[in-house]
């Protein structure tokens, strides 16, 4: 079945100044070995997968909008990728050594210091097999510029990244700005005080001379649940896997038990441990279809919206949107609070953040027959 994309540029610059391209892996890496390959469109308007080469010259093969806003046939690929680029093509994007089959794509780097810290660009994930399109706007790295999309099935449609009518691009940077230090430290500018991007705080408590956000600010909240699971339990409810109940043993772990069942064992996301939860990566990495991965994946959601009782009993997830992103020992993760605060549909402002989604940030179509994209309106 053809699957026709559509790209339109609503965002305010001109369509001869937005530069896109789209690649990503030709084949299940869970099951072959793929190439990277980006999407070459014919005369015709259709589409075919070419696999890129060490050291060619990438800047060749971006389209600008008012060149190419739609074609025919997106070829089925996995982690893949529309990268748009506004204004200018970015210093960095390049075929290297490394990655799949001896090759990586070297995409723009954005925080602070880096070729592209000044670069305007977005980017749509989705990974096509032919039957099925998955597809999200993620905002987890960071927020640069309103992007949404819809993919329409044979059965059904459904859309992501959308914002609230009352929300604009600025309201997002202006909100971030709002909460004073440390947090409007993630609100980037150009030399000129352009807003260019709010980076995502687990790039912020990695980036060095100095911190934007300490690598310690999530550890008196840590500290104060960790102390209390010490003498109350954690039940945890896995979608897949069922119940496991928890508590902190003398070393720090919590382990999860439940009856005939291995126990998953968590370490301790601190001291200095922010980015294991703003990333959700570290004592909180999620391995796929596993116990643990479910366990880490809702621990993780509940650190980053500070639900996790920390003077009692709990069962998570808990899915009282009302009750997230209460600061708990001073602390919440506020990038994703005022990002929630203007978006009307799912969106990823971390990585576990589909746990209790009801609204899935991640789009999955049976059928798809169109993927509509538009760079949104700035004001």
């Amino acid at each position: 079945m053809s699957l026709q994309v559509n790209i339109t540029n609503s965002s305010g610059t001109s369509s001869s100044d937005v530069h896109w391209i789209c690649f990503g892996l030709d084949s299940n890496p869970a099951t072959s070995s793929p190439d990277w390959s980006y999407v070459d469109v014919d005369s015709k308007g259709n589409a075919s997968l070419k696999k890129f080469t060490k050291g060619q010259d990438c800047s060749k093969l971006f389209k600008t909008v008012d060149e190419l806003s739609s074609f025919n046939n997106l070829p089925p690929m996995w982690s893949g990728q529309f990268l748009f680029s506004f204004n200018k093509l970015p210093n960095v994007f390049n075929i290297v050594t490394g990655g799949q089959n001896g090759l990586g794509v070297q995409t723009p780097p954005f925080t602070p210091g880096t070729a592209d810290a000044d670069t305007l660009f977005v980017v749509v994930e989705f990974t096509n097999i032919g039957t099925e399109l998955y597809a999200d706007c993620t905002i987890v790295d960071y927020f640069c510029a309103p992007v949404s999309i819809e993919v329409i099935g044979k059965t059904d449609s459904k859309t992501n990244g959308i914002l609230k009518s009352s929300s604009t691009r600025a309201s997002i940077f202006e909100g971030i700005t709002a909460l004073g230090k440390p947090w409007s430290n993630l609100v980037m500018k150009d030399a000129s005080g352009n807003s260019i991007r709010v980076l995502g705080p687990q790039h912020a408590v990695q980036t060095t001379n100095p911190n934007l956000l300490s690598t310690t600010i999530y550890d008196a909240y840590v500290d104060a649940c960790w102390k209390n699971f010490k003498t109350n339990t954690l039940t945890v409810n896995c979608p897949t896997f069922g119940t496991y109940t928890g508590t902190v043993n003398a070393s720090d772990e919590f382990v999860f038990t439940q009856t005939d069942k291995a126990d998953v064992t968590i370490q301790k996301p601190g001291p200095g441990k922010a980015y294991d939860i703003f990333g959700c990566v570290g004592t909180l990495n999620a391995p796929n279809n596993t116990p643990l991965g479910e366990i880490a994946a809702i621990l993780g959601a509940s650190l980053n919206r500070t639900t996790l009782s920390n003077s009692a009993n709990d069962t998570q997830p808990n899915c009282d949107t009302s009750g997230f992103y209460k600061a708990q020992n001073g602390v919440t993760n506020e990038y994703a609070n005022v990002v929630h605060q203007n978006y009307k549909s799912g969106i990823y402002a971390f990585p576990f953040d589909d746990v209790c989604s009801t609204d899935s940030p991640l789009i999955d179509i049976t059928n798809p027959t169109t993927f509509n994209i538009t760079l949104s309106d700035w004001n």
